[in-house]
């Protein structure tokens, strides 16, 4: 039942009983009579109830409005959000879960009337201040408002599975979990950052620095804001681990598979079942096989389709293998359309990432079955997943020779090679050629990571200038120390994993009322991922070295010689039938698309011609316009 928690004069507990939440949405609003905006508030809070349906509350101060989504499982009254101390002066909205909390709680000295992981966050507000955030573990985003400071502060995750949002007006700030919320309000325009909006068409995300609106701002992973009259400030709380190479490759297996089996024991700790998806696939695959050592009942979920490269064949070998209780959700005529539609209004920015459409079709199937579920994100990009990507800088690196002699000798084989393929028609073998063309690279940019990324843009600088578009920032300005593997994997864990894969994960969940967690973003788990040498982690001929190393003996065969398949529907299979084709024309080749508000109608044709790879992109652009503009 829906119901709204006004001010109150003095705090209230009940007895302390067990209570945990799963999910929520979080907004407010920080303003000299903020109760003026007391109707907006509740505008946000309206647009977030998927995020939580159970329920909603709001507290006000003076200076300040705190608004909260929630799905509650048991006993919805002890832990209310917003929740506050025992003084009143300080409340907290809080979304996300805070795992092995119990024994954060041993760590403090405070009077805990709940046992909700939320009033564990305002006990360690009030024990280390900011400072709070080193000792914070889980997957977050909060908003302490401190009445007595006058003074918001706000904090994300270290890796950004949880959004924060905010918008700064004549010296009042709003913020939320979903820019849906924000723009409920006057503080957000529709006036498109086109920073942004060049992003997304050279990588299909915005993120995770930045919006598709001027007006709307983005709280980075791993950062704190603080708010009060002197303004705003935002700073970094953690930064990614060094390097440790004084650890042999079994002692880090043994290492890895501790740290990996208590984070999936600690992420399992919930009131309600725990479900885990399962493609056959390594991450997923590890998962379940430490999942069901705490759950002997766990239920996995398949979601699969008809043909060659279904997985679904792969997670049934793994279900027989644990004996979980395995459900197969086929995708039988689906309207790719019709979702197409829905996501643009579930995502609040376009968001380019084809399987986007599985992500939100499994999560709907999701739902029946259980509201929390354990996935395998994260592995890629801590251990090395992304070969067709990785592997090529490790070539690149191993060819950038500026040896004359070496390069011609490697030019001569190269056009043997090509000789041999045209006289016996066989073209499997191009090892020569890729050193030779890696050679070539080698000689036209600064580094091995700058050579293999120019294959990657999705839109060079004239076509960006062509539509009237900014060129983009360097996509590795922040990262770049070496130009090797290194940078890659940190621009990934950096940039990729929170612009693309949590934004997908998060929103899709969120718009069905689920959860999804991600034991590999484990803290102390990640953290050791990371400090692990590259060679730990892919080479040139091999991926996922450290998993492999450490998981092998708990997948089947037939799993541990698999190679990496990407999630999602084959786009190929569904971007040419015909309800697709008339979304095409109606979005993309006719002049009175709502893209056209965005884009050059001539110029954006003219791209289409040249690179007709932008087309779904194009699609997701002018659907999300003509949702949200």
């Amino acid at each position: 039942m829906l119901h709204t928690k006004r001010c109150v004069a003095s705090p209230r507990w009940l007895p302390l009983r067990r209570v945990r939440y799963i999910m929520c949405g979080i907004s407010g609003i920080v303003a000299k009579q903020a109760v003026r905006y007391k109707v907006d508030l509740s505008s946000m809070i309206a647009a977030m109830h998927h995020r939580g349906p159970d329920g909603n509350g709001q507290y006000h101060f003076e200076n300040c409005l705190l608004g909260h989504n929630r799905l509650s499982i048991v006993d919805i009254a002890t832990g209310n959000q917003p929740m506050h101390d025992d003084t009143g002066s300080i409340c907290i909205v809080f979304n996300g879960e805070i795992y092995g909390y119990k024994e954060l709680r041993s760590q403090l000295n405070y009077p805990f009337k709940t046992n909700s992981d939320t009033e564990l966050i305002i006990a360690m507000y009030k024990q280390y201040g900011i400072g709070m955030l080193n000792r914070l573990p889980g997957m977050f985003a909060f908003a302490i408002w401190d009445n007595d400071k006058q003074q918001l502060f706000a904090a994300r995750d270290r890796f950004g599975e949880k959004p924060f949002y905010y918008s700064i007006k004549e010296n009042e700030m709003v913020f939320a979990s979903e820019i849906k919320a924000i723009n409920r309000t006057s503080f957000c325009n529709s006036e498109i950052n086109r920073q942004a909006l060049s992003k997304y068409l050279t990588h299909g995300y915005t993120g995770p620095s930045m919006s598709i609106y001027n007006s709307v701002n983005v709280l980075p992973a791993a950062h704190y804001l603080v708010y009060n009259s002197t303004g705003l400030t935002i700073s970094r709380y953690w930064q990614l681990p060094i390097e440790n190479t004084n650890i042999s490759l079994s002692d880090a297996a043994d290492k890895f598979q501790s740290l990996f089996d208590d984070a999936v024991k600690k992420q399992m700790v919930a009131d309600v079942e725990c479900c885990a998806f399962l493609s056959g696939g390594l991450d997923s695959s590890s998962v379940v096989s430490a999942a069901k050592s705490v759950n002997n009942t766990l239920k996995t979920l398949t979601y699969g389709y008809k043909g060659e490269d279904s997985e679904l064949p792969y997670a049934r070998l793994v279900a027989d293998m644990y004996a979980t209780h395995h459900i197969e959700m086929m995708e039988e005529n689906v309207s790719v359309s019709e979702v197409l539609q829905k996501i643009a209004t579930v995502y609040d920015e376009p968001f380019g990432d084809s399987s986007a459409v599985a992500t939100y079709l499994i999560c709907k199937e999701a739902k029946k079955h259980g509201k929390v579920v354990l996935t395998g994100d994260g592995a890629d990009e801590l251990l090395g997943g992304y070969v067709w990507w990785y592997q090529p800088i490790i070539k690149q690196l191993e060819c950038n020779d500026n040896n004359a002699l070496k390069y011609a000798f490697v030019h001569m084989a190269a056009l043997a090679e090509k000789a041999i393929e045209l006289i016996t028609g066989n073209t499997a073998n191009r090892n020569w050629r890729d050193k030779y063309h890696y050679s070539q690279s080698g000689k036209k940019y600064p580094t091995p990571l700058a050579a293999i990324q120019s294959r990657f843009d999705g839109l060079p600088a004239s076509s960006l200038q062509a539509l009237e578009l900014p060129e983009r920032q360097p996509m590795f300005a922040e990262w770049v120390e070496d130009g090797t593997i290194n940078d890659a994997m940190k621009f990934d864990i950096s940039d990729y994993m929170p612009g693309d894969i949590l934004v997908k994960t998060d929103r899709a969940s969120m718009a069905n009322s689920i959860e999804l967690r991600a034991p590999f973003l484990d803290v102390a788990l990640a953290e050791f991922c990371i400090s692990m040498p590259g060679y730990y982690k892919v080479t040139s001929n091999a991926d996922k070295i450290l998993l492999r190393e450490a998981m092998q003996m708990r997948w089947p065969l037939q799993i541990r010689e698999r190679s990496k398949q990407g999630f999602g529907l084959v786009k190929n299979t569904w971007s040419g039938t015909k309800e697709m084709q008339v979304l095409y024309n109606d979005y993309v080749m006719a002049q009175s698309s709502p893209l056209y508000n965005v884009l050059p109608y001539k110029q954006t044709q003219n791209l289409l011609r040249n690179k007709p790879a932008m087309l779904h992109s194009l699609l997701v652009l002018a659907l999300w316009a003509d949702k949200n503009l």
